[in-house]
């Protein structure tokens, strides 16, 4: 991350305590954080809007809460947090990207093209990174 920094600045011809988010805002690009959030929530979306274009392995790796139960709860429109038993566990892909993914606003999930919210989660990722806020 910090040699990322590092070549942001010297690319830019900008000193090393220059504001980091306004070198990556020139470059359009995020830090690496936030674009390993940015794939994680693109390979959710794409499980619960296009289906189709899931990678078979992702197929059935989430499960949406209304498929579970069978009356309507609050969060029936989430993805289904399986119980982790270790700390590996609340890390791989599966806890994680389903925890991103309920923790998103609600008008960011609704997005049902996936351009449009690649796009748009992109700007939300770049704006809230400057404030320093985490998914939980």
């Amino acid at each position: 991350m910090i040699l990322n920094n590092k070549i942001l600045c010297i690319t830019q011809n900008k000193p090393m305590r220059y504001d980091i988010t306004e070198l990556y805002k020139n470059f359009n690009t995020l830090p690496l954080p936030e674009l390993h959030k940015l794939q994680l929530l693109c390979l959710v979306h794409k499980y619960y809007h296009c289906k189709d274009q899931m990678p078979s392995t992702f197929s059935s790796h989430f499960q949406i809460n209304h498929d579970i139960h069978d009356h309507h709860t609050r969060s029936s429109d989430h993805i289904h947090l399986s119980a982790v038993k270790t700390s590996l566990g609340a890390k791989s892909i599966k806890f994680k990207a389903s925890q991103m993914w309920n923790n998103l606003p609600t008008q960011l999930r609704k997005f049902a093209n996936h351009h449009t919210f690649k796009r748009t989660l992109k700007d939300y990722l770049s704006t809230n990174y400057k404030h320093n806020i985490k998914f939980k």
